[in-house]
């Protein structure tokens, strides 16, 4: 079964907390997206280092917050627990979503032209 999962970075409990500096939002906006781009590589070396490649299925791209969602079995999903860099929760299965795409069979041109065709056909 996959699952999606959410991945931020671990935050450090020892140390004080101390205000950032007042800055350029430009500056602000880049070093958060370098920081998610930071976290982004971080879980992919994980997952190569311990082989769990074949257990994810999805991987979000980075973006302004460091925050990754990932697609992946409970197998991958409990060794990424383990990880120390980053913190793993877990979302939903992928199972409980509703499907984006429904399961009817398509439906022939022909079936959808034959009350229009005689309308079709005097115009021509």
């Amino acid at each position: 079964m996959w699952v999606e999962s959410i991945i931020m970075p671990r935050e450090d409990d020892l140390a004080p907390y101390v205000p950032a500096p007042q800055r350029d939002r430009r500056s602000g906006l880049q070093s958060a997206m370098d920081e998610s781009r930071k976290l982004r590589d971080a879980v992919q070396r994980f997952v190569s280092a311990h082989d769990l490649s074949d257990g994810v299925k999805w991987l979000s791209e980075p973006g302004f917050l460091p925050v990754i969602t990932i697609h992946c079995t409970d197998f991958a999903l409990a060794r990424l627990r383990e990880a120390a860099d980053f913190v793993v929760g877990c979302a939903a299965p992928i199972d409980a979503y509703p499907p984006l795409v429904g399961t009817q069979g398509q439906v022939a041109p022909e079936a959808l032209l034959t009350s229009t065709l005689p309308h079709l056909q005097h115009r021509v």
